[in-house]
């Protein structure tokens, strides 16, 4: 079925979806999101029961390419991570929410 949709098509089901991209991101960047989030829908029972605490969330506040994903560019206002099921690990959470970062600024802040 992913085959045959257009980016336009693919874009709404991820807002729906409640995940975030790139606008100038591609067709194949795209899809390849659509069907992580899809493969992660069928997440096994046993995980789902377990009561999760709530991920923090994360704005841009300086254009930064994050060289350990994947040199993913984020552009001020973006959400970080880019993929909702990404996990980050609460050190890179802090070196990038500090000045102790290669660019030496404040990169990301704790949505509000």
């Amino acid at each position: 079925m992913t085959s045959t949709l257009k980016v336009d098509e693919i874009k709404k089901m991820l807002t729906d979806a409640g995940i975030s991209f790139d606008e100038k991101m591609k067709r194949d960047d795209l899809l390849r999101l659509l069907d992580e989030a899809n493969q992660n829908d069928a997440t096994p029972p046993e995980e789902t029961d377990q009561a999760e605490e709530p991920k923090k969330k994360y704005v841009v506040v300086h254009d930064f390419k994050d060289l350990k994903d994947g040199n993913t560019i984020y552009i001020k206002g973006d959400i970080y991570p880019r993929r909702a099921d990404a996990v980050v690990e609460e050190d890179r959470i802090k070196e990038l929410s500090s000045t102790k970062n290669n660019i030496g600024k404040v990169l990301i802040k704790e949505q509000d």
